[in-house]
C-alpha cells in the first residue's frame, strides 16, 4: 500500500493523517514526532505499525494574518530543534502547517539527530528553509 513512486502513502480519516512509509523513514518521523510532541510545534501522533503513524488532523494551512506573532515563532524553533539535538532537513511549505499564526511542523521522514553524518535533504540546513518558507508564508 505504498503511493506511486514506492515511497509512501497519505490519506485522511476520522480527525487523523496516517502515514505509511518504509520502515526507516517512519523511525525517523517517529523518533522526531515523539521527542517534540511537548514543544507544541508538532501534531500528536501515534505509532501503528512499523510501517505507519497516524497524526492529528489540524486540516488545510491556514494564511497568516499577523506577521510579527508568526516570525515570533521562527527563533524558537530553532532553539527547540538544536535543544532537542534533531534536523527537520525538508522545511519547505509542505513541511509546515500554519494554524492561527503559529506554525506547525510535519513530515519528519528525512529528519536526522544532529550527530547523524547523513546530509539533509536539503543541504543549505534548517535555518536557511526555516527563514525562506516563513517568510514565503507571509503576505
Amino acid at each position: 500500500m505504498l503511493s506511486d513512486n514506492g515511497v509512501s502513502m497519505v490519506w485522511r480519516m476520522e480527525g487523523w493523517v496516517y502515514k505509511k512509509q518504509p520502515k526507516h523513514l517512519c523511525d525517523n518521523e517517529w523518533y522526531a514526532l515523539e521527542h517534540l510532541y511537548d514543544t507544541g510545534y508538532v501534531p500528536y501522533a501515534e505509532r501503528v505499525n512499523i510501517e505507519t503513524i497516524r497524526m492529528e488532523d489540524l486540516g488545510q494551512s491556514e494564511p497568516v494574518t499577523d506577521v510579527e506573532e508568526f516570525m515570533r515563532h521562527q527563533d524558537l524553533i530553532l532553539k527547540m530543534l538544536e535543544d532537542k539535538g534533531l534536523r527537520h532537513g525538508d522545511l519547505t511549505s509542505y513541511g509546515i502547517i500554519v494554524k492561527e499564526n503559529k506554525p506547525y511542523l510535519i513530515d519528519w521522514a528525512e529528519s536526522r539527530t544532529w550527530d547523524d553524518p547523513r546530509p539533509d535533504k536539503r543541504r543549505e540546513g534548517d535555518k536557511y528553509w526555516l527563514s525562506r518558507t516563513m517568510a514565503s508564508l507571509c503576505p
